[in-house]
């Protein structure tokens, strides 16, 4: 199977995966301490050392379709029809199930069709279905983009997707949904085609880089983060920030990837495919997670985050695999 040959990549998914779930256990520290304590400042920083996994996410989704596409025939329909199949319609699913949570257990807004065409369309429903509604667009243009990475050498593709990033970002600052535009991503979609065309070669060359990428990621992980804090308490604002934002990302994503073992244990057989059902569901479990803390009139923040945590974790994960293991096993009779 195509997934063993790319055993490196299950693994960084997974972590990855795990990270976007602390993200999001996170935000209530944030904003639960005063803004400036040391643990709102611990809380923050922490989780945006994290926020490198969307544009690692991206990077590993183009890592996976430039390898499996860059030799073999491309078929352009079948390759959507796939990615609808297997991303697109589970997320229309969970995002109409979070929509009705809202309306008629949460009692937060009456139910509209218009508003529900709006979330699915927009991806606003929960913060991390943005990541859907920018890897659809990519896989839109999937074929041009690999166009572009096998006609235009690593350092030239890269620098230019780097320039085409850094203008959109500009040109959509006051766009307000300007985070699911497909082009402020760009480059990480780029960097995980060229890493993916030659995979096993274009990895174990990284991996001989191994000592300055890592060295470049932390400096990046600490600069970014760091800079992020001064703003949000409001000491300046600067479209620089967001210039550090790519190199951290980029740099970060490319590290975390070349530290990944091989995925060969048992485990990952059963971990690796819930990872996309823990990324659809582990926000519901925390909005009702959060929602029986207030009726238990739980407010202590360090509790509410341990619950939080270990619910978050231990319910997405229990229900991932199971429905993953069950899926796989029908899959399996009705062949």
């Amino acid at each position: 199977m195509r997934r063993n040959r790319l055993a490196e990549i299950s693994s960084f998914e997974t972590v990855l995966c795990l990270f976007v779930v602390m993200i999001h256990v996170l935000s209530d520290s944030i904003s639960a301490y005063p803004k400036g304590s040391l643990l709102s400042a611990v809380s923050f920083l922490f989780s945006k050392c994290l926020t490198f996994v969307v544009p690692a996410f991206i990077m590993s989704s183009a890592i996976k379709f430039a390898h499996a596409y860059s030799e073999g025939e491309f078929h352009y329909f079948s390759f959507l029809r796939r990615r609808i199949t297997k991303i697109y319609i589970p997320y229309l699913i969970m995002a109409t199930i979070y929509y009705l949570y809202f309306v008629y257990h949460r009692h937060y807004f009456d139910f509209s069709w218009l508003a529900l065409l709006r979330y699915l369309s927009l991806g606003t429903i929960a913060a991390p279905f943005y990541f859907i509604i920018i890897i659809m667009q990519l896989y839109l243009i999937a074929p041009l983009t690999l166009g572009f990475c096998k006609l235009i050498t690593p350092t030239v593709g890269i620098i230019l997707a780097g320039i085409i990033t850094i203008l959109s970002k500009y040109l959509l600052l006051d766009f307000r949904y300007s985070d699911r535009v497909f082009l402020v991503y760009f480059i990480y979609w780029i960097i995980g085609c060229y890493i993916g065309i030659n995979f096993k070669m274009n990895l174990e060359h990284l991996r001989r880089l191994k000592k300055p990428l890592i060295i470049t990621g932390i400096t990046f992980t600490i600069l970014y983060p760091m800079t992020a804090y001064f703003e949000f308490l409001g000491y300046f604002h600067s479209f620089y920030t967001e210039i550090l934002k790519i190199f951290f990302a980029a740099f970060g994503s490319v590290m975390w990837l070349i530290i990944m073992p091989k995925y060969e244990h048992e485990g990952a057989d059963i971990l690796s495919p819930a990872t996309f059902y823990i990324y659809l569901i582990h926000c519901l479990v925390i909005f009702e997670t959060e929602h029986l803390m207030e009726k238990f009139a739980i407010t202590s923040t360090p509790q509410r985050f341990f619950i939080t945590f270990f619910s978050s974790y231990i319910i997405s994960i229990i229900v991932s695999v199971l429905y993953s293991q069950i899926k796989m096993r029908l899959l399996k009779l009705l062949r």
